[in-house]
Order: structure tokens, then C-alpha cells, then sequence
């Protein structure tokens, strides 16, 4: 061999590139329609949002000829729609707490507990799954009137947390039949009470079912529309879906203030769900597996 051939580099052979099978395409053909028909909705509302009224009913497919922020600042001045983000966040918030406070314990003493008296109460919790919720609201609201709760902040609470609680328990008692009970023994030798146990010890090992389920909740809780406008009459700004409802009429409707409404309602949904999605995803799959 030469020197020459010898100090002569290799070269490397390139690969063939490999080629969509029909599958891969037919997926992402069906993926992309998918994506346009879910994104179609929600940037037609954007850019009507930067629209008047005139050029909406004239040309509802337009495009706005400017970008100006003048919906978004009389949405807050002409309408009540800050006091119903408030009022949503309110119900939101109160009612999250609530359910992480009872629901993890209420399930909790169901799988330790254990026994005839237990499952009872169980399967009397998962029945709530299945009524919808049409069947109770004419009991509910008659109720929560003759108590003097209706038209309030805390009977719209109230009625979700019922609403939430089936479902709540159902997900934990799933995941605490796989949390081991030698680790509450340990506890309990080292002079731990029931609470400090469940607490201290229990609740952090359901971090992904926890996440999980106030990230759903949030979500449903945010984006309700049906309970706040049954339990709140017209003398309150109800939530954020309810007031952009009451935009529109049956002879005018303000279409540029309620794109804008609709457009800042979706914001804190995104981005709630962008900032914990590793933990919804995490959550849910333990949840298949151990379920």
C-alpha cells in the first residue's frame, strides 16, 4: 500500500434517508387536520378581537386592518367582566382547596379503614358519577333558596365540590391501594397520629395523582359555564362564561367584546395547563398503570 492511498482519509458512506412510510403520513395528515380544526375557532376570536362591531357584522371572515387594544380596554369599562374573572377565580381557588383538604383524607379512611360500612360509603360516593346532574339541580336550587344561599359565591361552591368529590375519590382510593402500609407502621411506631401520618407521609407519595386532579378540575372549574348560570341570577356578574353570555342578545349582540372576553377566558387555561402538563402526563400514566 502507498503512502499516499495510505494518508488518504476515509470517507464515510451516507446513509439512505429514511422514508415516510404510509402510516407516519397518513397520521400526520390526519394530526394536521386535527390541529387547524382545534385552532381555527380560537384565532378567529383573536383577530376578531382587534375588530369593531361594524366590521364584524359587514365581513365576519375579514381580517382587521389594525391592532388595537381599544376591545380589551371597554371590555372592563363598559361590562362587568373583571368582577366575573374575580368571581371565577374566587370558585376556582375556594374550591380546590376544599377538595385537596377533604377528598385525599376521605379516601384515604375508605382504603384503611376497609369493611362492609366502608365500601358502602364508597360505592355511595361513585353514585354520584352516574346522576347527571339535570336530575339534581331543580332539588339543589330549591335548596340552597331556602337556606339563602342562592345567588351566591358559596352555593355555586358548594355544588361543585359535590359535583368534583365522586370523582375525587374515585382516583385517590386507586392510587392509595398501591401506597404501602408498612410506611404508616414505621409512622405509627415513632409515635405519629392518623393526621400527621397521612399528611406527612401519605399525601406527599400522591403528588402525581394530585396534580393530576387539580389540574382537571381547575380546568372544568374555570371554563364552567352551566352551574354558575343556574345558582347566580342577573343581579350578579357571575363567572367569566356566564357574563360573556350575557353579551349577547337577541336583537344586538356586542360580537367584539364578547371575541375579546372569549379570547382572555382561554389565556390562564393555557397556561396553567402548558406550566403543569409534565405532571398531568406523569399523573395519568401512573394513574393507568396503577389503576
Amino acid at each position: 500500500m502507498s503512502v499516499t492511498s495510505a494518508a488518504r482519509p476515509r470517507t464515510r458512506r451516507k446513509e439512505p434517508r429514511a422514508r415516510f412510510t404510509t402510516g407516519e403520513i397518513v397520521s400526520m395528515v390526519v394530526l394536521t387536520a386535527l390541529v387547524a380544526v382545534v385552532a381555527f375557532p380560537v384565532l378567529y376570536a383573536l383577530l376578531n378581537s382587534f375588530r369593531g362591531y361594524a366590521d364584524i357584522t359587514r365581513d365576519p371572515m375579514g381580517l382587521p386592518t389594525s391592532f388595537s387594544l381599544d376591545n380589551y380596554v371597554r371590555l372592563f369599562q363598559d361590562t362587568d367582566y373583571g368582577e366575573a374573572v374575580l368571581n371565577t377565580l374566587i370558585i376556582t381557588v375556594v374550591t380546590i382547596v376544599l377538595l385537596l383538604a377533604v377528598v385525599p383524607m376521605a379516601a384515604y379512611g375508605i382504603e384503611r379503614i376497609g369493611g362492609r360500612l366502608s365500601r358502602v360509603i364508597y360505592l355511595f360516593l361513585i353514585a354520584g358519577l352516574m346522576i347527571p346532574f339535570q336530575v339534581r339541580m331543580i332539588p339543589l336550587v330549591k335548596g340552597m333558596n331556602e337556606v339563602g344561599l342562592y345567588s351566591t359565591l358559596t352555593s355555586v361552591i358548594l355544588v361543585h365540590l359535590g359535583a368534583s368529590a365522586s370523582f375525587g375519590i374515585l382516583l385517590y382510593c386507586s392510587f392509595i391501594k398501591t401506597v404501602p402500609v408498612e410506611v404508616e407502621e414505621a409512622a405509627y411506631m415513632d409515635g405519629a397520629g392518623p393526621l400527621r401520618t397521612f399528611w406527612s407521609i401519605v399525601f406527599p407519595m400522591l403528588l402525581p395523582v394530585t396534580s393530576a386532579f387539580v389540574i382537571i378540575q381547575a380546568l372544568l372549574l374555570w371554563n364552567d359555564f352551566f352551574i354558575p348560570l343556574v345558582f347566580l341570577d342577573s343581579t350578579s356578574a357571575g363567572t367569566i362564561n356566564v357574563a360573556i353570555n350575557r353579551m349577547v342578545g337577541l336583537l344586538t349582540s356586542r360580537w367584539e367584546l364578547v371575541y375579546t372576553g372569549a379570547i382572555l377566558a382561554v389565556i390562564p387555561s393555557v397556561i396553567i395547563f402548558m406550566a403543569f402538563q409534565r405532571y398531568f402526563i406523569k399523573g395519568m400514566a401512573i394513574g393507568a398503570v396503577k389503576g
